[in-house]
C-alpha cells in the first residue's frame, strides 16, 4: 500500500512539473509572438514618419551595436528579447533633456553616453542588476532612462 501510494504521489510531481514547463513554454512562445508582432508595427510607423526625433531599435535572438551620431535625436526606444544591444550615444549632443525607453528580457544591454550629461534610471525591475557609472551633476542636461527589465543586465558609462 506504502509502495501505491509513493509512485502515484511521484507520477503526480511529474505530472505538475511537466504542466509548469507547459505554460512557461507557451508563456514565451506568446512573448515571442508579440514581440515580432510590435516589430513590424514599428517598422511601419518609422516608413510613415521618417523625420521623427526620436529613434527605435529591435533586437530579438541576437547581438546588435548602434552607433548615433545624430545630433537632432532627443531619445531612443529599444526593446531587446534574449539578445545582447551595445547603444553608443557618444556621438550624440543633447543640449536639452533626453529620454531612454528601455524594455529588456533576457537580455544585456550596455549603454554609453556622451560626456557632460546626468543619468536618472527608474521603471519596472525584476531579477535585473542595473549598473551605472556616470557622475551625477544636477546642472547638466539629463537623461532619463525609463526601463522594464526582466532577468537582463543593464550597463550605463560614460565616454571616454
Amino acid at each position: 500500500m506504502n509502495k501505491e501510494s509513493s509512485s502515484k504521489t511521484s507520477g503526480l510531481k511529474r505530472f505538475i512539473r511537466r504542466l509548469i514547463l507547459f505554460i512557461l513554454f507557451i508563456e514565451a512562445v506568446t512573448a515571442a509572438v508579440l514581440k515580432v508582432l510590435e516589430y513590424f508595427k514599428t517598422k511601419k510607423a518609422d516608413e510613415e514618419n521618417p523625420t521623427r526625433d526620436f529613434k527605435e531599435f529591435f533586437n530579438f535572438l541576437g547581438r546588435k551595436d548602434v552607433t548615433l551620431s545624430d545630433s537632432n535625436v532627443s531619445g531612443v526606444i529599444t526593446k531587446n528579447i534574449m539578445g545582447a544591444t551595445s547603444l553608443d550615444l557618444s556621438g550624440v549632443s543633447f543640449k536639452e533633456d533626453g529620454f531612454i525607453s528601455l524594455s529588456a528580457l533576457c537580455s544585456a544591454v550596455y549603454i554609453v553616453v556622451p560626456a557632460g550629461v546626468n543619468v536618472k534610471i527608474d521603471g519596472l525591475i525584476k531579477a535585473s542588476h542595473v549598473e551605472c557609472d556616470v557622475p551625477e551633476d544636477s546642472t547638466l542636461p539629463t537623461l532619463y532612462i525609463a526601463s522594464k527589465l526582466t532577468c537582463s543586465s543593464v550597463y550605463v558609462t560614460t565616454a571616454e
